[in-house]
């Protein structure tokens, strides 16, 4: 039989100070040596570069973590540990707005992109829009014919004057 290489894949339990959670996830024995120097889950999560977490469960991770940090809304019975977990991860709170964006796939960023965009500019059926314009159209044109009778009166009885075949007598006088 060929030897093939394959990843020694271990699964360990880990815990969340933020999050307040215990995990099981598969690592490798390199992922458990960057957690013991980073000095716990949370921090090696927080510290690791996006490109060096290479990995959809790490960035949902670097997400959660983030936005918890950001809204705050971790140990909402224990205002203290609150604090302390706020004061010990500070330097890694960002704005929220880019923490929702952060580790989404090409996939999640777009279909993200085009609900706050339907959100933000509701798509209106051109049949209604323009039926409103048109209204609108024809509500100033009457208006206009209100103000403009007046004139064209004045205007019909002097081409009445001019026109040679006219029956009344209004060319007289």
């Amino acid at each position: 039989f060929p030897k093939i290489w394959r990843p020694n894949l271990i699964r360990r339990i880990f815990y969340s100070e933020i999050l307040n959670k215990w995990y099981h996830v598969v690592v490798t024995p390199r992922t458990l040596d960057l957690i013991d120097e980073a000095n716990g889950f949370d921090n090696y999560i927080l510290k690791t570069h996006e490109r060096d977490l290479n990995s959809k469960l790490g960035m949902n991770f670097k997400r959660a973590m983030l936005l918890a940090l950001v809204r705050q809304d971790m140990y909402p019975d224990d205002p203290e540990k609150k604090q302390k977990i706020c004061d010990k991860y500070k330097e890694f709170i960002i704005p929220e707005e880019e923490a929702e964006w952060l580790g989404l796939s090409i996939k999640e960023a777009i279909k993200k992109g085009k609900k706050l965009q339907e959100e933000n500019n509701p798509q209106i059926p051109l049949k209604y829009s323009l039926t409103k314009v048109l209204a609108l159209r024809l509500q100033e044109i009457s208006e206009n014919k209100d103000q403009d009778s007046a004139v064209d009166e004045g205007l019909t009885n002097k081409f009445k004057k001019l026109n040679p075949f006219s029956k009344s007598d209004d060319k007289r006088s």
